[in-house]
């Protein structure tokens, strides 16, 4: 269950990130966005990996997806405090990076 939740909440993220970052400005989407996307991008596949790993690889496969949310989160919360998206749309992509953290973390303590 955690698997294929995770899997269609990194996927269903990398969507809105992906709408978000096309109304920002060019300089900002070719430097902090295009590091976002390749993360969320890094994000859905570490998941995707991880759901077809046999168990002795998916612990690491999910560590590295943990580590990915956090740096999500570190990126999104300086792209507001430079004024590159707004206080609403931070809010929204860190609630979501937390719900797809909390489903890693309870993927990696089953493992």
């Amino acid at each position: 269950m955690n698997q294929s939740l995770s899997f269609q909440k990194s996927y269903d993220f990398y969507k809105e990130l992906y709408i978000t970052l096309r109304g920002i400005a060019k300089r900002d989407r070719f430097t902090w966005g295009e590091r976002c996307e390749t993360m969320a991008l890094d994000l859905v596949s570490l998941v995707a990996k991880a759901t077809y790993a046999p168990k002795i690889k998916q612990r690491k496969l999910l560590l590295q997806a943990g580590e990915t949310v956090d740096m999500l989160k570190i990126y999104l919360r300086l792209g507001h405090d430079i004024g590159i998206i707004n206080q609403q749309k931070l809010i929204t992509r860190q609630t979501e990076l937390h719900s797809i953290g909390n489903l890693i973390g309870g993927w990696i303590k089953k493992t």
